[in-house]
C-alpha cells in the first residue's frame, strides 16, 4: 500500500463520515477537512481535523503531509440548488487539484454520479423526472470529470454512484465501468464510502469512472420513496 494518510474533504457530511470510518478501519491515517471544525464530542479518535473552505481558501496547507485525497463534496438536491448549484464540483474540485499539485499529491477519488451518462438500466420514470431536474448539477459533474481527464500526472477516480440511500454498507455493491450494472438502481452511502477507500488503499480504478450501485427492496426504489426523501430534505 503506497498511501498511508488521506485527506477527506466534506468529512462532516453523510458520505464523508462513512469514508472516515472505513478509512480508520482500513488502517489509514485520516485528515478530515471541512468548512468548520466539529465539536469535541463529535470527533473521532485518530482523526486530525483541519478547517478550510474549498471555495475560498488555499488548500495546500490543509493537505500537507497527506498521500492521497478523497473528496465527498456534494450538492444536496433542492429547488434553489437545482436552478443554481454552488460550484463545489467545478471551482471546489479545481481548488483541491491546485492545492494537491503544490502539496505534491497525485492521487484523488471524487464523487460524481451515474446520471452524468445515459444509463440504460434506469427506470423510465426516473429518467423522465429526476434526471432532467438534476441537469445543472450534472453539468457541473461533467465539467469536473473533464477537468480530471485533462490533468496531467494525476491519478484520479471519478466514482459514479446510483441514487444514494443513507444506509450502512452491506457488502453487496455492484461495479461496472461508467454504466450501472443491471438493476443497480441505488447505492448505500456505507458501501460508497468503503469503495472509495478501497480505491485509494489498493490503487483500484485509476483514471476510470466506475459506476456503483445495488438492488434494494422495492419500497426504496419507487416514485413514492423518492417523494418521501425529497420531502425530508
Amino acid at each position: 500500500m503506497s498511501q498511508k494518510r488521506i485527506a477527506v474533504f466534506g468529512a462532516s457530511g453523510a458520505t464523508g463520515r462513512e469514508v472516515v470510518r472505513h478509512a480508520l478501519r482500513a488502517g489509514l491515517e485520516v485528515v478530515a477537512i471541512d468548512r468548520s471544525q466539529p465539536d469535541e464530542e463529535d470527533r473521532l479518535e485518530g482523526v486530525t481535523y483541519r478547517q478550510a473552505d474549498v471555495l475560498e481558501d488555499d488548500l495546500a496547507d490543509a493537505m500537507k503531509g497527506c498521500d492521497a485525497v478523497i473528496s465527498t463534496l456534494g450538492v444536496a438536491f433542492s429547488p434553489s440548488n437545482a436552478m443554481s448549484p454552488p460550484p463545489l464540483y467545478t471551482k471546489g474540485t479545481g481548488n483541491i487539484l491546485d492545492g494537491m499539485q503544490r502539496a505534491g499529491i497525485d492521487r484523488i477519488v471524487v464523487i460524481s454520479a451515474a446520471f452524468v451518462a445515459d444509463q440504460p438500466s434506469l427506470p423510465k420514470w426516473f429518467k423522465l423526472t429526476v434526471v432532467p431536474a438534476l441537469r445543472n448539477i450534472l453539468e457541473q459533474m461533467k465539467e469536473m470529470e473533464a477537468s480530471l481527464e485533462e490533468a496531467t500526472n494525476l491519478e484520479w477516480t471519478a466514482v459514479r454512484p446510483a441514487w444514494l440511500i443513507e444506509k450502512p454498507a452491506n457488502g453487496e455493491l455492484l461495479v461496472d465501468e461508467e454504466h450501472l450494472p443491471q438493476e443497480a438502481f441505488r447505492c448505500r452511502i456505507g458501501d460508497l464510502g468503503d469503495f472509495m477507500v478501497d480505491c485509494v488503499k489498493n490503487e483500484k480504478h485509476v483514471r476510470a469512472k466506475p459506476a456503483v450501485g445495488a438492488p434494494e427492496d422495492e419500497k426504496f426504489e419507487s416514485p413514492l420513496a423518492l417523494g418521501e426523501e425529497f420531502v425530508g430534505l
